[in-house]
């Protein structure tokens, strides 16, 4: 998707490392699923001028909200204890 602004071309950055990732973004404390980045770009120089991550909530809430997606930290899920000897 690209769309064209007035001085900014914004299109989706599909190759993103984040998307389908779920993150935590430690400036609110909320978790969720990174669905698109978005990227915006002068057109007068070609230089990107920001990215913005959307988010889907995994806290069941509907709220979704947007970040830079610099910001964002990956979920890391520990793995259940095992007891020793258990394969």
């Amino acid at each position: 998707m690209i769309r064209n602004e007035a001085n900014t071309l914004i299109r989706e950055d599909t190759g993103h490392r984040l998307l389908g990732r779920e993150v935590v973004h430690p400036a609110t404390g909320r978790t969720g699923t990174v669905a698109t980045v978005l990227v915006r770009t002068a057109k007068a120089t070609g230089r990107t001028i920001g990215r913005t991550a959307h988010m889907r909530p995994l806290d069941g809430s509907g709220r979704e909200w947007t970040a830079d997606p610099r910001e964002l930290k990956l979920v890391r899920h520990l793995a259940r204890d095992i007891p020793a000897g258990v394969r």
